[in-house]
């Protein structure tokens, strides 16, 4: 992937203006204030003054490029960046070590030396292990840290002092601490304005990993030139190179057996990596997730490709999403004709799903050569599931896309941590790459997510809390209704034989039979769902008896039916049916219960898997709850005590 990073890198520098410098910064900062804390030599005192100031959606990157606001070094590098919006690193480390970093002959070293002899001292942690400079608190007024005593420990206290100081700061500026970004000057002039700094950060970013560089093929581009095997300046990683254990032969010197980068392909991976992280970073379900496109181009498309590269985030977000697609208002034959200007660029996508953790950088999964006709494809059997959601009659906060995936299927937790993410992971690389997905694994799924539900088990998983489980347990059934078509329809899963005839069209409940027939139910499936439906009208009639936990429903078993389990429970509802006769609800159940028989016993009912009998069962118990209005009931009654015949 390094190779797509760079190339993305390439485009980026090519088209846009500015040097590498410019693509360190970020575009926006949520800060809204630029506060100096300047150090006068001469007077030997500390003044701190407002420098900037931005709007409600915070600093332009205008005033961020001035002050040169890049990212902290991440992990336990030393800090060295002037301007930052964490107080703890310029009160204590950040002038030390860029005086230490910077060359003999630089002004600003020699600057930066007397600010940290004459307004820094050095402390020393308890038990001798750790020590570091700290701005002398003898510059702040009625400062309460007291740094005589060695701290228990040093990190905290410098942090307790940060925030102390804070406070101080915003007094004398009126910028709260939390929307603030702080530059260090001295003498009145930014740090990070000194010619110095900026040859200092130029080289730090695209020269310094060459100083150990030697003749070799580059691994990304294949020239043979000067290359280096230092990738520790890269925020993605897809090689560890800073662990012997993964050398060749235990060598450090081996690194570049797994990834080499000659002085221009490095460069290009800087830059595509901040611009990335800016610009086609995105989500998918509860995943961070990266776009890269990868293309092949001619250098006068150069321009035009660098305009996709900016609209290609927007592009998958309404892909993902059912609400941004209505949003777009876009007709599938523009979306088409649009997707092919990629393609005829030879445009590709791939999908990086990471996590970062402070400064560690986890590759998740990754979803290779997804070419524009499956987004495409995608896109369409989107729209066309929201078209038989809507045939369905389900109402608009019941909808499926990509991201509800992550919702229907548990995953367990520790802490924020998933544990089991690469159930989802792999189920969109089959979405995106047209493998093929095992149907009894899905059923298993939704059989865990049952369970959630109906248990309550909403702290162990990733699945929202719900204060109405019977209606979370219906609405997500009835979504993973609409998913299983989704799947069905991209030829993943197998579609059930679909009943033709129309036997016993007259005896369904009113839509029942069109809402079958629309989601490709086969005759066994369909019984089952009758029977669920049945169990529906049932909890209804024992609800309005004043029975609100519907004892009906703990005969059905969420950990799976069995085929036994299956014939009980059609004689529990049988009897419970005669039982609750005198309720208006249960008038006309039990032919419908006997059609949920006929229709089973006459299927392919024992090809079905205890999971699959309970996703069916639900269905239509969540058909008849999405339908339980006195209005539809009383229709329903009417039509049907016009009929003469029974099934047998």
């Amino acid at each position: 992937m390094l190779n797509v990073i760079a190339d993305i890198g390439k485009i980026v520098s090519g088209n846009a203006q500015g040097d590498l410098l410019d693509f360190l910064i970020p575009e926006t900062a949520k800060q809204r204030y630029i506060v100096g804390i300047n150090f006068d030599l001469a007077q030997k005192s500390l003044a701190f003054n407002l420098l900037a100031e931005g709007g409600e959606s915070g600093l332009s990157k205008q005033k961020l490029q001035e002050f040169l606001f890049v990212a902290s070094e991440r992990g336990n590098r030393p800090q060295f960046s002037p301007t930052s919006n964490n107080l703890s690193y310029l009160i204590s480390q950040t002038l030390p070590n860029l005086a230490d970093f910077l060359p003999e002959d630089s002004e600003l070293k020699k600057l930066l030396q007397k600010v940290r002899d004459r307004f820094f001292m050095e402390i020393q942690e308890k038990g001798g292990k750790k020590s570091a400079f700290i701005l002398n608190n003898k510059f702040i007024p009625d400062a309460s840290v007291d740094f005589e005593k060695k701290p228990e420990k040093l990190k905290d206290a410098i942090g307790e002092y940060a925030k102390e100081l804070a406070r101080v700061i915003e007094e004398k500026t009126t910028a709260p601490a939390k929307e603030t970004i702080y530059t260090v000057c001295v003498n009145g002039g930014p740090v990070a304005g000194h010619p110095d700094y900026q040859r200092f950060l130029w080289q730090k970013n695209s020269e310094s990993a060459f100083d150990g560089g030697f003749s070799s093929t580059c691994s990304i581009c294949g020239t043979e030139t000067e290359v280096s095997q230092d990738t520790t300046r890269f925020a993605m990683k897809f090689y560890m190179t800073d662990k012997v254990n993964f050398a060749s032969h235990f060598d450090q010197k081996n690194y570049y057996k797994a990834v080499t980068a000659c002085k221009s392909c490095y460069q290009n991976i800087i830059i595509a990596e901040k611009w990335i992280d800016q610009h086609l970073r995105t989500r998918l379900g509860g995943f961070e997730m990266y776009v890269l496109p990868q293309m092949i181009w001619r250098e006068m498309e150069a321009i035009r490709l660098f305009r996709y590269l900016q609209a290609i985030t927007r592009e998958f977000n309404e892909v993902k999403n059912i609400a941004s697609l209505r949003e777009a208002e876009r007709e599938t034959k523009d979306r088409i004709e649009h997707m092919d200007v990629f393609k005829q660029n030879g445009f590709i996508w791939n999908f990086l799903f990471f996590r970062k953790a402070q400064s560690a950088f986890k590759v998740l999964a990754l979803i290779k050569d997804v070419p524009p006709s499956r987004i495409m494809k995608i896109t369409e059997l989107t729209n066309d599931i929201d078209t038989s959601r809507k045939k369905l009659e389900i109402p608009d906060n019941i909808v499926f896309d990509l991201d509800q995936i992550y919702r229907l299927i548990p995953l367990r937790k520790r802490g924020a941590d998933l544990q089991e993410y690469k159930k989802i992971l792999q189920l969109y690389a089959c979405i995106f790459s047209g493998l093929p997905v095992q149907k009894e694994q899905l059923y298993n799924f939704y059989k865990q997510l049952a369970c959630v539900h109906h248990f309550e088990s909403y702290a162990l998983y990733q699945i929202s809390k719900s204060n109405n489980p019977d209606y979370a347990l219906m609405a997500d059934t009835l979504k993973w209704n609409l998913f299983l078509l989704f799947l069905q329809k991209l030829n993943l899963i197998e579609g059930g034989s679909i009943m033709t005839t129309n036997e016993f069209d007259a005896y369904f409940p009113d839509g029942a039979k069109e809402a079958f027939a629309e989601l490709g139910y086969n005759a066994a499936q369909q019984g089952l769902a009758l029977l669920g439906y049945v169990i529906g009208v049932i909890a209804y009639a024992q609800y309005k008896e004043g029975l609100e936990n519907k004892p009906v429903l703990e005969k059905i078993n969420y950990q799976g039916m069995s085929e036994e389990k299956v014939v009980r429970l059609f004689n529990d509802a049988f009897e419970k049916i005669r039982q609750y006769r005198k309720n208006k609800t249960v008038n006309y159940a039990e032919r419908w219960l006997a059609l949920a028989k006929k229709l089973y016993e006459t299927g392919a009912h024992k090809e079905l898997t205890a999971d699959e009998r309970v996703f069916y069962l639900l269905s239509g118990y969540s058909m008849n709850l999405l339908r339980t209005k006195p209005s539809a009931r009383a229709t329903e009654t009417e039509e049907v005590e016009s009929m003469e015949e029974d099934v047998a």
